[in-house]
């Protein structure tokens, strides 16, 4: 059953925008963001959080925002409006800027649970979220890896949640991702490669690409060097991307690790598959820290946020840039977007 202004029942998609961490600087990124969309932006926002972390982020920020106010019992909100969910998740004592802390972490998991719960009952299509921080996180209750785990434990999703990071058109994703490096080779199987491929592609088609070009990164120095170096590359990788490139993937691989992101940033692929964590991150930012992105993948709705993190050492000052932040929101109006219309079509 769908709620009142529910997906089928909208133009354009709506996106809830949270503040993460409230000793960060996420708030004053919020700020920025909603203070600078264009009347005629391709999705209408809610704003979800405590009343007194969205001001304070707005004085930062040296922004006015005037938000009406939205409670889920509220009459259904009108298309084109920017609206304020007012939750209570830490008290204006308990903000202590600059600091991981538990009642930190405490809110910024409340925050994204309230704003997953609107996106499964249909009053909002996604979800764009500023930094946070993980050490809060785990202070405040988080007993999984990160806030991708956690979202998909929250929802009940099996199977595979992972996310993807683009900057400049360029999208990543990784087989593992927060785990020990001397734990990577044994996690690294065909099914997760296929896996990481198929994810890859389906969300760069999401975000307008028709026909995404993709490279999957080798393992070892040299690709193995024909197993001099190891044999992922012959025994796991290797066939993995056979098999997708049998299932009518576009794809190469596995290309050595030490030049596999020249193809991206050269235009010649739209995606990379990366092995680990630190082989995609350390390029992807040295390619764009202030403009990258991060897609939790695998979850029931698109969720978005910033690749940088809450930067307590700025906190305050005004300075923080917000371009990753907003290319993160456009890049989740776009998705829900085109999940919209085919939702309509159906």
């Amino acid at each position: 059953m769908n709620t009142p202004g529910s997906t089928l029942e909208r133009s354009k998609p709506r996106i809830g925008v949270i503040p993460g961490d409230p000793n960060g600087v996420g708030p004053e990124l919020l700020a920025k963001l909603i203070s600078d969309v264009d009347d005629d932006r391709e999705a209408d926002i809610l704003v979800i959080g405590d009343e007194h972390i969205i001001e304070s982020g707005a004085r930062t920020a040296g922004v006015d925002l005037l938000l009406p106010k939205w409670t889920p019992d509220s009459k259904p909100l009108t298309e084109g409006q920017i609206a304020h969910l007012l939750l209570e998740t830490i008290s204006p004592k308990e903000v202590t800027p600059g600091q991981a802390t538990e009642a930190a972490g405490r809110s910024i998991l409340q925050t994204l649970e309230t704003a997953v719960g609107l996106a499964m009952s249909g009053a909002i299509d996604g979800v764009c979220f500023a930094p946070l921080n993980k050490t809060a996180l785990h202070l405040g209750g988080m007993t999984e890896a990160d806030e991708m785990q956690h979202l998909a434990a929250h929802l009940g999703v099996k199977g595979l949640a992972k996310e993807l990071n683009a900057v400049e058109g360029l999208w990543t994703t990784r087989v593992t991702s927060h785990v020990a490096l001397k734990d990577v080779a044994s996690l690294i199987t065909e099914d997760e490669v296929l896996a990481a491929v198929r994810r890859l592609h389906d969300t760069v088609y999401d975000a307008g690409i028709d026909n995404p070009r993709l490279a999957v990164a080798a393992l070892n120095p040299h690709a193995g060097d024909n197993g001099n170096f190891g044999r992922e590359e012959i025994e796991v990788i290797g066939p993995a991307v056979e098999r997708a490139r049998s299932k009518g993937y576009d794809v190469v691989g596995p290309w050595p690790p030490d030049s596999v992101f020249l193809l991206g940033k050269d235009g010649r692929v739209d995606g990379i598959v990366a092995m680990y964590h630190d082989q995609s991150q350390i390029a992807m930012k040295m390619m764009g820290f202030d403009r990258g992105l991060t897609l939790l993948g695998g979850l029931p709705m698109p969720i978005t946020t910033s690749a940088q993190g809450s930067a307590y050492d700025i906190v305050g000052k005004g300075v923080a840039r917000v371009s990753a932040l907003r290319f993160a929101f456009n890049l989740v109006a776009t998705i829900a977007a085109r999940q919209l219309a085919r939702a309509s079509a159906t």
